[in-house]
C-alpha cells in the first residue's frame, strides 16, 4: 500500500460521504421552505447560513482534492504539505459546529426555562469553536501533514469539548421531553418522535468526533481522521435541518384523543402567560308545552260551529 494511499485515501472517501450528505442537507432545506414559510425571520436566516457554511465546506473540501489529484500529477512534493484549502476545513467544521449546538443550546433554555444551562452550553460551543478555527491557523503554519502532532493539544481540545457539548445536548433535551409525557397517545408519539432524532443526531456527531479524536490521537501521520473531518459539519447541518423538519407542518392540524393540540408548544410549557383559545359553540332548541284536554275542548267547539244546521 502506498503512502497517498494512507494519507489522501481516507480523505477522499470522506469527501464522497460529504457530498451525499450535502445532497441530503439541499433536499432538507427544501422541505423547510416548502412546509415553513412562515416560520420568523430569523430561523429561516439561520438556515440559509447554515446551507451557506455548508457549501464553502463542500467547495473547499473538493478544490482541495482536485488540486492535488489533477493539478499536481505525480507531484510526490504536493501530497506531503497542506495548503490554504485544507486549513479552511477545521475552521469551517468548527464554525458549522458552533452554529448547530447554539441552536441546541437555544432550545435548552427555551424548554427547561434554564437561562444558565443554555448560556453553559453555549460557552462550551464556542470555545470549541475558537479551538476549531486555532486548529486551522496551526495548519496553515505547520505545512507539513506529518508535522500535525505538533498542535495536537489544541486539536484535542477542540475534538473534546465538540463531543461533551454533543453529549450534554443530547442527555437535556431527551430527559426534559421524558418528563412532558401526558399520557395521551398522540403527543406521546410526538414526544418519542422527538427524542428519537435527537438522540439520534446526537450519538452520530459524538461518535464521529471521538473517533476523529482518536484517530487523530493514534495514527496522527494518517489522512483518517481527515476523512472524518469532512464530514463532521454535514452532520451537524442535517441534524439540525432533521430537528426543524421533525415538526407539524404549518397549517396542519394533530389533535389528541381529548381535543388537545399536539403541535402546539404550549403543552411543554404549563406556566407561559399565553394560552389557546377556546370556542364553544352551544345549539338551542325552542320547546312549546300545550295543555292536551284544553287542546281538546278547543277543538270540539270548532267543529260544533262549524256543523250545518238540520233542515
Amino acid at each position: 500500500m502506498s503512502i497517498i494511499s494512507l494519507t489522501h485515501g481516507p480523505a477522499l472517501v470522506g469527501i464522497f460521504l460529504a457530498c451525499i450528505l450535502y445532497g441530503a442537507m439541499l433536499v432538507q432545506c427544501f422541505i423547510f421552505f416548502t412546509n415553513y414559510s412562515k416560520d420568523a425571520l430569523w430561523i429561516k436566516s439561520y438556515v440559509v447560513l447554515l446551507l451557506v457554511t455548508d457549501t464553502l465546506s463542500t467547495v473547499f473540501a473538493m478544490w482541495w482534492i482536485y488540486n492535488l489529484l489533477i493539478n499536481n500529477f505525480q507531484n510526490l512534493a504536493a501530497f506531503a504539505t497542506a495548503d490554504w484549502l485544507l486549513a479552511a476545513d477545521p475552521a469551517l467544521v468548527g464554525i458549522t459546529g458552533t452554529l448547530c449546538q447554539l441552536f441546541f443550546a437555544y432550545r435548552i433554555k427555551v424548554l427547561t426555562g434554564n437561562t444558565w444551562l443554555g448560556y453553559g452550553i453555549a460557552l462550551l460551543s464556542v470555545a470549541s469553536g475558537l479551538c476549531a478555527i486555532g486548529s486551522g491557523i496551526a495548519v496553515s503554519w505547520v505545512k507539513f501533514l506529518a508535522d500535525f502532532d505538533k498542535f495536537q493539544s489544541i486539536g484535542c481540545l477542540w475534538l473534546g469539548l465538540t463531543a461533551l457539548v454533543d453529549i450534554l445536548i443530547t442527555i437535556i433535551v431527551s430527559s426534559f421531553l421524558n418528563q412532558r409525557r401526558t399520557g395521551f397517545r398522540k403527543t406521546t408519539q410526538l414526544l418519542n418522535r422527538i427524542v428519537r432524532v435527537t438522540i439520534a443526531n446526537g450519538l452520530m456527531t459524538t461518535i464521529f468526533a471521538i473517533v476523529e479524536l482518536s484517530l487523530y490521537v493514534g495514527k496522527p501521520d494518517t489522512g483518517l481522521h481527515i476523512g472524518f473531518s469532512f464530514v463532521l459539519p454535514k452532520l451537524y447541518c442535517n441534524s439540525v435541518m432533521s430537528s426543524l423538519n421533525a415538526r407539524m407542518p404549518r397549517g396542519g392540524s394533530s389533535m389528541d384523543d381529548h381535543g388537545i393540540s399536539v403541535t402546539d408548544p404550549s403543552f411543554l410549557h404549563p406556566d407561559q402567560t399565553s394560552r389557546p383559545e377556546v370556542f364553544i359553540q352551544v345549539d338551542t332548541e325552542r320547546h312549546e308545552m300545550y295543555d292536551l284536554n284544553k287542546q281538546t275542548e278547543w277543538n270540539d267547539n270548532d267543529t260544533s260551529k262549524a256543523r250545518p244546521m238540520a233542515v
